[in-house]
């Protein structure tokens, strides 16, 4: 290949990379899980693209090769053991692909250390990552508008409440966006003398301020806040001009003034009012946040201490957290994937290798940025303010997990001080060298026969990738998206089962997916009247047989398990039902929804007793749960034991008068119909316009004999619902003549 193609196609992979900073805008409303799916295929098919072309020019110039440096082998290390964590591994499958949620596992380290190479290797001017870094502070303007847009209200929150996500679908997301871009911002603020470039860089710096305040992310916000009295003490240390450290020690004060402001006014009502203020006003080591974070980094170092070496492999942290959940967890959702501390989820992905490795990253980094500073490559300004900007991510991620969008930057930054260190490297190896002045010892080239079989095994390799890895996936996931949509609008269940054995029929990491929706599905048209019991029984049939698939590739998916017994369960086929809720219980000894689905299955049987001791067990192991409460006291009723149903209600709610329809159904099977008035005057001060509370309420005084107020709660439904009173009134007249309507 002739210099001039080369130089060709180092400009592709150029234009390629700038393009790679618009995955934070991608948004594609056909697949499934959009915010996260659509960023990560995206970068996937760019990546492995770049990638062939790449090695195409790589393989004729050895300038365009791996460059040697600490970052190099440390990220190599760091996925060699993820790899082997992944080998070794409870579940290599998941470990390796992940699923739509997080889109990570094993394949996006793949890709993301190819990122990392592709980058490393083609940027060779400092104009080019000056250019590259721009593209990425363009596409922070662009959040930060449409951040605005969601303060003003012009457009929607996806995540819900008042939490800012743009388009990435997540406060936290945005926010360590945000982080990496300020301080990119700061160097270019730097880098550029020109006083209308000052202002646009410290106008965006302003808004990208704004739009984390208003994600509300307390990692974020106190790793930023953090991250700039890091860089004021490293200038004051570090800078020989005066004007910087004035600047530098100007920053200090005004964060030790903001602090003291904060914590002076912590209890006034300004602070409690505004939902980020209060969130840092009210954090203590007793708030429900803290305590489920303290209490799930306890149950990672038991799960760490099982696994040291190697950890469980990648994405198996959920089989770490039902292993050894604890029941004081019921306040949290029941399905944790991540430990929301990333260096906990090293520990469980890959134990103390793969941890060590990780660290080993930021170690390089920082070695490399002081060496560079040192032979005068990068400013003190520069040094410090990439310093400052890890130490940021850094205490983030003690509080959240990664994505794409942070490992990008991630990346990317690397990159950056990766090529700085190079560069200055070789000046100081070849200072009058001007030819080599960007070359590093590289690997050495081979025979014209050994450069096509690199090509050509590199082409395969790609074109495989962008097959299995990218293209099928996408397709599954566009499906399954097609599936829920045809699920929620069809009538017949045969239609949408043809629809997700489309999704199954791809062989992907998404079946597993899909599988977790057919029963959702499942459940909602057993629920249903419109489908006849015909159809009812033939979806259960598919459902079940899917599921067991599903406990077949993966015996420790705990999720599956408790799906599937369910699914036994209204299928009539008990013992299996018992067989699958007892292995539940043997993944999850200590989740109480687990004792649930047991007690369940003995009640099916009217073997309340058992059911009972069942119920006793999940009460003892929490008992402010107001699901074990109120499971346990409808089994005292159905047991016939109502007076310890009203001890147990009255010791923990004080009260029998609970808006709890479950509760309230149970107390009108066994026909203590003073109760179920209660609870209908309970549901009734809470909700007093709703017309068919009246309505149930005078039904259950017509049961007690007391006609009186039947027709006065009668009354009332039809001053409320207009529409009842025909009914209504008829009600009231037959009630008047002594007949019970």
């Amino acid at each position: 290949m002739s210099a001039k193609n080369i130089r060709y196609v180092s400009n592709v992979i150029k234009a390629g990379l700038l393009v790679l900073p618009v995955i934070s805008l991608i948004v594609p409303g056909s697949l499934f899980f959009p915010f996260i799916t659509g960023k990560n295929f995206f970068f996937r098919a760019l990546v492995e693209i770049l990638f062939f072309l790449w090695v195409l020019i790589a393989v004729f110039d050895k300038q365009y090769r791996p460059k040697k440096t600490p970052l190099f082998y440390a990220l190599g290390a760091t996925l060699f053991i993820l790899v082997l964590a992944t080998i070794f591994g409870e579940n290599p499958y998941r470990s390796f692909w992940s699923n739509y949620e997080r889109m990570e596992g094993l394949v996006a380290h793949f890709h993301l250390f190819a990122y990392f190479l592709i980058l490393t290797s083609v940027f060779k001017s400092k104009k080019d990552w000056k250019i590259f870094f721009a593209s990425n502070l363009v596409v922070s303007f662009i959040l930060s508008i449409y951040g605005f847009f969601q303060l003003a209200g012009k457009t929607e929150i996806h995540q819900g409440g008042v939490r800012l996500d743009a388009t990435l679908g997540n406060a936290t997301y945005l926010a360590i966006l945000m982080v990496f871009n300020f301080f990119i911002a700061a160097l270019f603020f730097r880098w550029f003398k020109n006083v209308w470039v000052r202002v646009l860089l410290s106008i965006l710096m302003a808004s990208q301020l704004v739009i984390v305040f208003f994600t509300a992310t307390r990692g974020a916000i106190l790793g930023l806040l953090g991250g700039l009295i890091l860089l004021g003490i490293l200038l004051v240390l570090s800078s020989k001009d005066k004007k910087i450290r004035y600047l530098a020690f100007s920053i200090l004060v005004l964060a030790v003034v903001a602090v003291s402001a904060f914590m002076f006014a912590r209890n006034t009502s300004f602070v409690q009012n505004n939902q980020t203020l209060s969130r840092f006003a009210n954090l203590s080591f007793s708030d429900t946040t803290t305590v489920s974070r303290l209490t799930i980094w306890k149950m990672s170092l038991r799960g760490f201490s099982e696994h040291p070496v190697l950890g469980w492999g990648p994405e198996n942290f959920n089989i770490v957290f039902n292993k050894y959940f604890e029941p004081k967890l019921w306040r949290q959702e029941p399905w944790f994937d991540r430990a929301h501390n990333v260096f906990f989820d090293w520990l469980i992905s890959a134990g103390s290798l793969g941890f060590l490795a990780y660290l080993s990253i930021f170690i390089s980094a920082i070695f490399m940025l002081w060496k560079s500073m040192k032979r005068g490559e990068l400013s003190s300004f520069e040094t410090s303010a990439i310093i400052a900007l890890f130490a940021a991510y850094g205490f983030h991620n003690l509080f959240v997990f990664d994505n794409l969008t942070s490992y990008f930057m991630f990346f990317s930054v690397l990159g950056f001080v990766n090529y700085s260190y190079s560069f200055s490297k070789n000046k100081e190896e070849n200072p009058n060298d001007s030819v080599k002045k960007q070359e590093l010892k590289t690997i050495s080239g081979g025979s014209e026969g050994l450069k096509l079989t690199a090509i050509s095994f590199a082409f395969l390799a790609v074109l495989l990738s962008l097959y299995f890895v990218t293209l099928k996936p996408f397709l599954a996931c566009r499906s399954l998206l097609g599936a829920l949509q045809t699920a929620s609008s069809s009538q017949d269940p045969a239609e949408t089962l043809e629809v997700f054995e489309k999704v199954f029929s791809y062989k992907t990491f998404g079946t597993g997916e899909g599988r977790e929706q057919l029963v959702a599905y499942t459940n909602a048209v057993f629920e249903s009247s419109a489908f006849s019991d015909q159809q009812k029984s033939d979806l259960s049939k598919k459902t079940i047989s899917e599921i067991e698939k599903q406990i077949v590739d993966n015996p420790k998916d705990l999720r599956s398990t408790v799906m599937l017994s369910s699914l036994y369960l209204r299928a009539g086929r008990i013992d299996d039902a018992l067989k699958m809720a007892n292995k539940a219980l043997e993944l999850s000894p200590k989740k109480q929804q687990l004792y649930f689905a047991k007690a369940d299955v003995y009640l099916t049987l009217g073997q309340n007793d058992k059911a009972l001791e069942i119920l006793k067990s999940a009460y003892d192991l929490a008992h402010g749960n107001p699901d074990s409460i109120r499971n346990l006291a409808i089994v005292y009723l159905l047991d016939g034991q109502h007076e310890e149903t009203e001890k147990l209600l009255l010791n923990e709610y004080k009260t029998l008068a609970i808006a709890d329809k479950s509760l309230l159904n149970a107390f009108a099977k066994t026909g203590h119909f003073d109760r179920v008035r209660d609870i209908w005057l309970e549901f009734i001060r809470q909700e007093p316009t709703n017309a068919q509370y009246h309505i149930s309420l005078a039904a259950t005084y017509l049961q007690l004999g007391d006609r009186v107020k039947t027709i006065e709660e009668l009354q009332k439904a039809i001053e409320l619902n207009p529409e009842f009173k025909e009914q209504g009134e008829y009600f009231i007249n037959e009630i008047k003549e002594g007949r019970n309507p």
